[in-house]
């Protein structure tokens, strides 16, 4: 029996790496599971319905606002200060044999928390811009996986024998779950939807009818309104994204890590709209990696016009999919720990 402590929370971009790794390392070895979740986020959601069999420790943590000069940021700080007591306290009765983590405040609070506890720590950074939470935690590490190659000049000399390049880890579907559609456009507004993209995309869906689109809208709201295009298939969220990003013959999406990290795994060209309010301008820097991969038509959402998506997708759609055999990142990582901590 393998014991993993684990923390990665607030966003599905966060979360869901971390899963992979996890739910890898479970098909490896016998392992048992403490999750500490951000009290009311996604990941106390999700981790509670997909894997009743983990022990999860929610923790009333909220990240640090900016500028970090914000008062707002005091009672944040009192806050993670007492999360520690918690987490220290969880982590001595559990007796961890690793400690992994995906980033967000929750897993800086759980680095600090086992820093003297000598067990080994390891951290997953989905974006270009390595987050705060990942920057803080790093010295505590035995080692960091990193999701793109540009990201190891983001870090200090110091810390450099500790990284290593990966890619994204990345949740599979079961192989006989197929989509309900064939040669489509995937759109995708992130986690919790984007009213930016679904107001464009609306206006390309008059322009381009003879294309077939299933878009991951956010709410219920915005289905109902896209029910009038037949070629727009509309769902408030999808799921099990792994699915559709197999049969997709492009994208339209933001820039979060997840997103980037699937297009590069599956092959899959796109067009890019970054997020401009992204903590480090870090949606921007993932789309110039995905664009100098090739991988992807970047545009800021100043000059995201219809007309220009519409050129975008046809330039991305002629050069077609990327054909791709590497071993999914999850599995690696997952290999890595185990093979170090046994």
């Amino acid at each position: 029996m393998v014991k993993v402590a684990a923390a990665g929370g607030g966003t599905g971009g966060h979360l869901y790496p971390l899963l992979a790794i996890l739910e890898r390392m479970a098909e490896l070895e016998n392992v048992e599971v403490l999750y500490f979740v951000v009290s009311g986020k996604i990941d106390e959601r999700v981790v509670k319905k997909e894997h009743p069999e983990y022990k999860v420790v929610p923790l009333n943590v909220r990240g640090l606002l900016r500028p970090l000069y914000h008062l707002k940021n005091f009672v944040n700080a009192l806050k993670m200060w007492y999360s520690t007591q918690v987490v220290r306290n969880a982590l001595r009765d559990f007796k961890p044999d690793a400690i992994v983590l995906s980033g967000g405040y929750v897993s800086a609070v759980v680095a600090f928390a086992a820093k003297d506890l000598g067990v080994p720590i390891y951290l997953q950074e989905q974006n270009v811009t390595p987050g705060l939470a990942t920057k803080f935690s790093a010295k505590f590490a035995r080692k960091v996986f990193l999701s793109f190659e540009k990201s190891v000049e983001r870090f200090p000399e110091s810390l450099r024998d500790k990284l290593v390049v990966t890619g994204l880890p990345i949740r599979e579907a079961n192989s006989g779950e197929k989509p309900p559609f064939e040669d489509f456009v995937l759109v995708l507004g992130g986690s919790l939807g984007s009213d930016v993209i679904n107001s464009l995309m609306e206006k390309v869906y008059e322009m381009r009818k003879d294309l077939f689109f299933v878009h991951s809208a956010g709410n219920k709201e915005w289905c109902e309104r896209l029910k009038r295009f037949p070629h727009v298939k509309a769902y408030e969220y999808i799921e099990n994204t792994s699915v559709f990003w197999k049969k997709a013959k492009a994208v339209i999406a933001r820039a979060g890590a997840a997103t980037v990290g699937e297009m590069v795994y599956h092959g899959v060209r796109g067009v890019l709209i970054p997020w401009e309010g992204a903590a480090e301008s870090h949606q921007l820097e993932n789309a110039r990696e995905a664009e100098r991969m090739g991988y992807a038509v970047v545009l800021r959402e100043s000059e995201a016009t219809p007309e220009k998506v519409v050129c975008a997708v046809d330039e991305v759609l002629k050069k077609g999919r990327v054909v791709s055999t590497r071993e999914n990142p999850a599995v690696t990582i997952a290999k890595t720990i185990l093979e170090e901590i046994r």
